[in-house]
C-alpha cells in the first residue's frame, strides 16, 4: 500500500553556507522536525532544488554561479545548519 506524501517547500542553510530551496516529501500528520529527528536515516530527499548564492560547493560540483537547479538531491542531515518551511 502506497501512502501519498505531503509536499513541504523548505529553505535550507547548510554548514558550508550553501542555500538550498526545494521540496521535501513527508508522511501525512508528520512534522518536518520528525523527519529530521528520525534515527536510522542519515539523508533526506529534496526535490525541485535550487541552489542560491553559490560561491563554491564542491560536493555538488557547483562553482561561481548565482543559482543552479537540480531535480533531486539526497542531503545528509548532518550538513543542515538551519531549515524553515516556506
Amino acid at each position: 500500500m502506497r501512502v501519498e506524501k505531503e509536499k513541504h517547500k523548505v529553505n535550507i542553510i547548510c554548514l558550508d553556507r550553501s542555500v538550498i530551496v526545494g521540496v521535501v516529501h513527508i508522511n501525512p500528520c508528520t512534522r518536518l522536525m520528525d523527519l529530521l529527528n528520525r534515527t536510522g536515516e542519515d539523508f533526506i530527499v529534496v526535490t525541485n532544488v535550487t541552489f542560491q548564492n553559490i560561491g563554491e560547493i564542491h560536493a555538488f560540483k557547483l562553482y561561481n554561479e548565482l543559482s543552479k537547479k537540480r531535480n533531486t538531491i539526497c542531503l545528509n542531515k548532518n550538513a543542515i545548519k538551519w531549515i524553515e518551511e516556506l
